[in-house]
């Protein structure tokens, strides 16, 4: 009798399939959280999104535009050459998003600092301070101690938490990742730095030197965090920020260079900045398959913002040789410190363990719903006192179409000149006492805000006539249809001066531009009539 239970187990073994590594060990292990995040990265710059910029397929972007781009470009590369070089540069990410979902309408912020804040907080960065890089850069000040990070509630739960890459949230005392709920950092404090040679390194508190690469050691770090993890045998939340395709950059490794080979050295160049991140990417993936991990890993992939320069902000370039070919932030207008949706709109690719069928979502989700996401997947409850802004989308990989629909989201930061040719920019240049003068952003124009929901986008600066686009069959921002639907203006303007109510004083945004805001907004609350 006990031979045939032996015989019963055994087969019941055989038939249950392998056991992975971890799992073997821990049958009890909690899903590990992979969050990888790329730095102004443009939208269509990965093939898993090319196709919402396919020149034959462009819903707000014609081929004439897209030739007249080109003739301007530095690169002297036909489209296709552009386009293949985009559709072939990330092919790990690529295959992630075969086995997860894609996000279409995910929504971060203008710059870094602010969409990592948000990232980190699930709030709207305002309500602490945090209007623009320089509210980190500045001062130097941070975040408020008292603020918690949601990555505690992870780290309190027995998850071993880390961070390789760009940090760009504080670096005084009590700002930095080892001090906000992070066990473990490799990285940078600020903006950027140096690819080769960078002087600004720390791991866990101390300075490092730099080795080769920046993105080869992130990843290094990267894996070192996972081989630490596995000798803890305990679950992991690992934040990976490389900081490409963010400039300045030198030319990267030759062997990414020479993946390409498609007749343009420009085109080369940049496009290698990606695929040598997703090479990273992959090592990282060929990682958790050799513990065993990768099946009970969710992975997210997005990037902080869009493109900072080239096509959608023609002749831009903030001191590097090469400029950004097309396809960018296609079929968006706009750049990064823009309030236009390309700045603002990011691929967003989030692979389930175990993986599930290709799918894609429109629903308008946010970065600071990253974090509500992970701890609703984790079973981790968010106490009352953490008011958080974010909102889980775990409904929406699981099967619902929509959890939100009468979603907004709101934003308002300092912002770059409207986009050149608009009613509201050739105001401000009239208004300035001498358009010749040299000032500062600042100066020269008024904050940008905008309110968006799944079918309207309402833009403005200021107390200058807002521009309203139907968002959803308008991807472009190229029909301003304000002047059509006043009511819809009145109401996206009302419920824009109520959020302005709950934001906090800026930390180092100009206090005079701060009360631009609040004056334009108060006008918004008043009778239409009046």
């Amino acid at each position: 009798m006990e031979k045939q239970n032996i015989i019963v187990l055994l087969v019941a073994l055989i038939c249950s399939g392998p056991l992975s590594k971890s799992n073997a060990e821990n049958p009890n292990q909690k899903p590990n959280i992979l969050l990888i995040l790329s730095d102004d990265q443009g939208y269509s710059e990965l093939g898993a999104f090319i196709d919402m910029a396919d020149p034959d397929n462009l819903k707000a972007k014609d081929i004439a535009k897209w030739e007249k781009i080109t003739e301007t470009s530095v690169t002297n590369a036909p489209i296709d050459v552009c386009m293949e070089a985009a559709r072939k540069c990330m092919p790990n990410v690529d295959r992630l998003a075969q086995m997860g979902m894609r996000f279409t309408d995910f929504h971060t912020a203008p710059t870094c600092a602010p969409a990592r804040s948000a990232l980190m907080t699930s709030c709207y960065p305002q309500r602490f301070g945090v209007w623009c890089n320089g509210d980190f850069e500045g001062s130097g000040r941070g975040f408020p101690l008292g603020v918690k990070f949601p990555v505690a509630l992870l780290k309190e739960s027995g998850y071993f938490t880390g961070i390789s890459g760009k940090w760009h949230l504080g670096h005084q005392p009590g700002e930095w990742p080892n001090e906000r709920g992070f066990d473990w950092f490799f990285g940078f404090d600020r903006s950027h730095t140096l690819k080769y040679g960078s002087q600004i390194l720390k791991k866990n508190g101390k300075s490092v030197p730099a080795k080769g690469w920046l993105a080869d050691q992130t990843t290094d770090e990267a894996i070192e965090f996972l081989k630490l993890a596995q000798e803890k045998k305990k679950p992991f939340f690992l934040y990976v920020a490389y900081n490409e395709p963010h400039g300045d950059t030198p030319r990267p490794p030759q062997k990414y260079i020479d993946y390409f080979k498609s007749g343009s050295d420009n085109v080369d160049v940049h496009f290698s900045e990606m695929y040598g991140m997703d090479c990273g990417i992959g090592r990282i993936i060929d990682q958790l398959k050799e513990t065993g991990e990768f099946d009970n890993t969710l992975i997210m992939y997005t990037s902080d913002n869009g493109q900072a320069r080239g096509p959608y902000h023609l002749g831009f370039h903030i001191g590097r040789e090469y400029l950004v070919p097309i396809p960018g932030n296609s079929p968006f207008t706009g750049c990064k410190w823009s309030p236009w949706e390309g700045a603002v709109r990011t691929p967003l690719i989030v692979k389930l363990p175990g993986g599930v069928p290709a799918k894609s979502s429109d629903v308008l989700v946010s970065i600071m719903d990253i974090f509500p996401t992970v701890l609703d997947y984790v079973g981790i409850d968010v106490p009352s006192s953490m008011k958080l802004d974010g909102k889980s989308f775990l409904p929406i990989l699981q099967g619902d179409v929509d959890v939100d629909p009468d979603r907004m989201l709101f934003w308002v930061s300092d912002s770059q000149d409207p986009f050149p040719n608009t009613p509201q920019h050739q105001q401000m240049m009239r208004e300035l006492p001498n358009p010749s003068d040299v000032a500062t952003r600042e100066e020269r124009f008024p904050p940008a805000w905008y309110v968006r929901t799944e079918n309207w986008k309402l833009i403005g600066w200021d107390t200058l006539p807002p521009m309203l686009f139907k968002i959803n069959e308008d991807l472009g921002e190229e029909n301003d249809v304000a002047e059509n639907y006043p009511e819809i203006v009145r109401d996206l303007q009302k419920q824009f001066a109520g959020w302005v109510e709950t934001l906090a004083d800026p930390i180092e945004y100009p206090e005079f531009q701060w009360r631009k805001v609040k004056r334009s907004s108060r006008k918004f609350k008043e009778p239409a009539n009046k």
